[in-house]
């Protein structure tokens, strides 16, 4: 709601997926005209501090949300974001969303997300105080196949580019880093990963400021590897935890033969450690859930193991603020 003075009074919901930090807000209170401005000064650290913003929107149609997605490091409008999605499950299920934003399911719930790669189906499943949700990211997978998938070098190391995204696996690091220094992305790994950030952004111009790095190595038996995501190190933007980000290092792992049961049909869940802080790894668990078809991923939904709703209320947003950081 806007102000003579030009203020807006915006209300939120924020939360985080693992520490992926999300800002819930609802798109109808904000105006069309500086948008992405208006969104970006409300996720700054002066004002909400998260990593990405979700803008929900009613749609006509039964059992569907509008979402747009503004991502903070890259400055625009992205096109899928599963902390998100997670985050906006646990504020259906309690029933935030509702009573906040006044429209939205509330509680257990099956719906469709209405974003800019495509419908994604959302399951949200409520157990007494527990808060379930699964985000079927199959759009998000066919968008990473139709880019292509394929294996480069860059400063001197092996990677992999999957669609817009930058996968990095930490053992290829292994023979100028100890074991210790990349699982904790120590700061002489950090400018390794910065420098070949650099070099893929430079050598391709569609993509975008995800990256992640993995290992098959896990703490707990049962589980598959371990994740972390320095998104954007210049910034210090390193996510825990990321769907998306998972979803790349599934289709990587599939294109590399390493996805154990992928060969034929059939299906498969594997669970990632990460979440807790920007290290590789972590006590949470993501699992993604993966249907086979002739050796590649057909379809794949995810949810992650901890959730958190942190608060709510209203931000005020000066839009003669809205200037770049």
């Amino acid at each position: 709601m806007g102000r003579p003075d030009g203020t807006l009074e915006i209300p939120f919901i924020k939360g985080h997926m693992g520490g992926n930090t999300i800002a819930l807000l609802p798109g109808e209170d904000l105006p069309e005209e500086g948008l992405l401005e208006t969104v970006l000064l409300a996720l700054r650290d002066t004002c909400l501090g998260c990593h990405e913003a979700g803008l929900v929107y009613p749609s006509p149609l039964p059992g569907r949300l509008r979402l747009r997605i503004v991502g903070r490091s890259s400055r625009r409008f992205i096109t899928a974001c599963g902390g998100m999605t997670q985050v906006l499950g646990a504020a259906i299920g309690c029933g935030m969303l509702a009573e906040v934003m006044g429209f939205g399911p509330c509680g257990s719930a099956r719906l469709v997300l209405e974003t800019e790669a495509g419908s994604v189906p959302l399951t949200v499943s409520v157990s007494g105080a527990s808060v379930r949700t699964e985000t079927d990211m199959t759009p998000f997978l066919e968008e990473v196949q139709r880019s292509g998938i394929e294996r480069i070098v860059l400063e001197g190391t092996r990677a992999v580019r999957a669609g817009k995204f930058l996968v990095v696996c930490a053992d290829d690091l292994l023979d100028r880093f100890g074991a210790g220094e990349v699982a904790g992305l120590a700061p002489r790994v950090r400018s390794t990963l910065t420098e070949i950030q650099s070099q893929f952004l430079a050598r391709y111009p569609q993509a975008s400021l995800d990256f992640a790095v993995y290992d098959l190595r896990p703490e707990r038996p049962g589980n598959l590897g371990r994740l972390v995501f320095p998104h954007w190190l210049p910034e210090g933007h390193v996510e825990p935890a990321c769907g998306t980000g998972t979803v790349a290092v599934c289709a990587v792992l599939a294109f590399l033969g390493k996805l154990p049961g992928s060969h034929g049909g059939g299906g498969l869940e594997a669970r990632f450690e990460s979440g807790g802080g920007p290290d590789l790894g972590g006590p949470d668990l993501t699992t993604a859930i993966m249907e086979f078809s002739a050796g590649e991923i057909e379809s794949i939904r995810f949810s992650h193991s901890f959730v958190e709703l942190t608060s709510r209320g209203r931000v005020m947003l000066s839009l003669k603020d809205r200037s770049p950081e």
